[in-house]
């Protein structure tokens, strides 16, 4: 159980009495037989839920309240009593504008059955007899001989040796030893010359990165010492400048008193001449 803060209890304490008022004030002045059947319904819905809340509200002020007193205990009375009416007036109204609950029409009645094959029993399958062509009985014939292909008169003009492969010219052999150069040689070759190509401009371009860096260096050390010699020339300046500042202010120190002295003795010589003048 969570503990409740105070600032919670308060909250409970005032908005009980406010919100069982709003509720009895919905069903005493609101017309419920205007709207629709459906908005009724959802109306009545949402007064049941917070009928509900206020009523876990009145709980929870009836727990936090440990000195309970006589009339503490008869204003819990009087609004769960107005929570009870309010309740079963929207419980009425509810039932009676809730929707009707239809059950959706089937849909096996809608599938089609599925059509059966019919299966020819065993027993009625006839077996197909089969007729057999007697074929005719010929006379096999001797494979004719090479005697019989050949006629006999070329037979005697044939020379009885075998007959010798034809030379090949001497030039085959010659052609036959000559290797061309394989399509992959070719290729890594231009590969390695393109390759070579590239790295020879990539070295110039670096040789000139390499120079223009160089001239640049050059060009800001010029600079550099050009500013540190007019800040040494400043530095210079700001010494001689301090030494006659300090020797101006113990000058301009001594003048000031020697004013200031002139004029006490000055004041003091008057006020004696005009003593003497009054005296005599």
């Amino acid at each position: 159980m969570s503990i409740r803060t105070n600032d919670q209890i308060l909250h409970d304490r005032i908005n009980l009495p406010r919100l069982v008022k709003k509720l009895e004030r919905s069903v005493s002045e609101e017309d419920w037989s205007d709207a629709s059947q459906r908005d009724t319904w959802m109306k009545a819905q949402g007064t049941l839920q917070r009928i509900r809340h206020a009523r876990l509200l009145l709980k929870n002020v009836e727990i936090d309240d440990l000195a309970a007193s006589p009339a503490s205990e008869h204003r819990y009375q009087r609004l769960r009593a107005t929570l009870d009416h309010v309740e079963t007036f929207v419980a009425e109204v509810e039932q009676k504008a809730a929707p009707s609950v239809k059950r959706p029409k089937p849909i096996l009645p809608s599938i089609r059955s599925p059509v059966s094959k019919k299966t020819i029993p065993v027993d009625e399958i006839k077996p197909v007899e089969a007729t057999l062509i007697p074929t005719e009985h010929t006379s096999q014939s001797p494979a004719p001989s090479a005697d019989d292909l050949i006629p006999s008169s070329l037979i005697e003009t044939l020379p009885s040796e075998p007959l010798a492969p034809p030379t090949l010219p001497a030039s085959s052999s010659a052609t036959s030893k000559i290797t061309a150069t394989p399509t992959i040689l070719q290729n890594s070759r231009a590969l390695q010359e393109e390759l070579s190509e590239q790295l020879a401009l990539m070295a110039t371009q670096l040789r000139r990165n390499a120079t223009h860096f160089a001239d640049s260096l050059v060009k800001d050390k010029s600079v550099v010492e050009a500013m540190q010699e007019k800040l040494e020339g400043n530095f210079d300046f700001m010494k001689k400048e301090r030494v006659r500042l300090r020797d101006f202010r113990g000058k301009s120190g001594g003048t000031t008193c020697l004013v200031i002295m002139s004029i006490l003795v000055v004041l003091v010589a008057f006020m004696l001449m005009v003593f003497v003048i009054r005296v005599t």
